[in-house]
């Protein structure tokens, strides 16, 4: 045998030693860590049962290997996320009643349907269903029998116009001052505005005193613009020029561009009726231009029913246009109550020559309701 051979034998027993040893201390490595391991119950094991580590040789010799992966320094924790719940909003207590009270009418409705289905008439009480018919029967009688009560709108919710014809010429260089009388000497003796003025301050008065809300107007008043009201009365004297014959009466008119029927005609037939009635004129229907287009009636609202009132000549009716100006305005007054109390209502009810307390009612009444009724 040589040498070689000699040397390798222990050089492999050795080997085979070192793995022999390697496999043991595995061995019992596994049985520590089997007997230190905690039970099933608890979750990871305390800080006592740890394996302790192998302490370094104090005389610095190298330590004993181990195959254990080495431990992380820090445990990786997982965070559970927390579940956040939205807290309800509050509902308000309107509409809580209001879904109660919706749940009850669909329930409602919805048993009823299926009793009108599902349900023998023959089971029901014969007298009960006898008496609700009857009922049904009177409520439809009643309903068909009830008549709407009219109701009479307040004197003050009542808005009348009275034009003073003539009043206010202001600055304006087209004024014009109306009818003016002369004496021989050229002298001025009576003006219409002041005749106009002095009759239109006493029906202001009258209407007024009743309770009605009323406007005192200028000729070109700026409140004559879209003017609304229930009625508007211009007031006016005629003129004072010698026709050479006796020229008298007093006119009524109303805007040429208005309807032949309706409020302003109306209007003007109750004034016509009892200013005729009062005073002793007769009536004209000369109108003029300056009556039927009037410079008013381009200005107020279109639902305004407005006439012009030429009380009478100043030349031959002065007697009557200037020592009787309370009986005039008496007599306008119960022409616009006239209108104002019956506008809107049938013929039945407004009949010629009825006097409705001092007022006479033409026989033509107009079936438009007056503004505001």
């Amino acid at each position: 045998m040589t040498d070689e051979s000699v040397n390798d034998k222990p050089n492999n027993e050795e080997g085979e030693h070192s793995a022999s040893a390697i496999f043991v201390e595995l061995m019992r490595q596994a049985a520590a860590k089997a007997a230190l391991k905690p039970s099933s119950s608890a979750a990871e094991p305390s800080a006592d049962d740890a394996e302790p580590q192998p302490k370094a040789a104090s005389d610095g010799g190298a330590r004993e290997p181990s195959l254990e992966p080495a431990e992380e320094a820090h445990q990786i924790r997982r965070v559970r996320p927390r579940l956040v719940l939205r807290r309800p909003q509050p509902g308000s207590m309107a509409g809580g009643f209001f879904g109660t009270l919706s749940v009850v009418i669909l329930s409602t409705a919805l048993v009823a349907t299926l009793l009108m289905f599902f349900v023998n008439p023959e089971f029901l009480n014969p007298a009960v269903v006898q008496g609700l018919q009857l009922e049904r029967d009177e409520i439809i009688a009643g309903i068909a029998a009830a008549q709407p009560t009219p109701v009479q709108t307040p004197q003050w919710l009542r808005r009348i116009g009275i034009i003073s014809g003539h009043r206010g010429r202001g600055q304006r260089l087209d004024y014009d001052p109306g009818a003016v009388c002369y004496d021989e000497y050229k002298r001025v003796v009576l003006t219409e505005e002041s005749i106009n003025y002095a009759v239109a301050t006493r029906v202001v008065n009258n209407l007024e005193a009743l309770n009605f809300t009323v406007d005192m107007l200028d000729e070109f008043d700026p409140r004559l613009v879209d003017y609304r009201a229930d009625a508007l009365v211009s007031i006016h004297a005629n003129s004072c020029i010698d026709f050479g014959e006796l020229v008298t009466g007093f006119i009524v008119s109303k805007s040429d561009a208005r309807p032949d029927t309706g409020n302003d005609v109306f209007l003007r037939e109750c004034i016509a009726l009892n200013y005729a009635a009062n005073i002793p004129l007769q009536r004209s229907y000369n109108e003029t231009e300056d009556m039927i287009n009037n410079h008013a009636w381009r200005k107020i609202h279109p639902l305004t029913p407005g006439v012009i009132l030429e009380m009478g000549f100043m030349l031959a009716d002065k007697e009557v246009l200037t020592s009787q100006h309370d009986l005039l305005a008496h007599a306008i007054t119960m022409g616009i109550l006239c209108y104002i109390e019956n506008a809107g209502y049938s013929a039945g009810l407004a009949q010629s020559g009825r006097r409705s307390g001092d007022y006479l009612v033409p026989l033509l009444a107009t079936p438009t309701p007056i503004f505001g009724r």
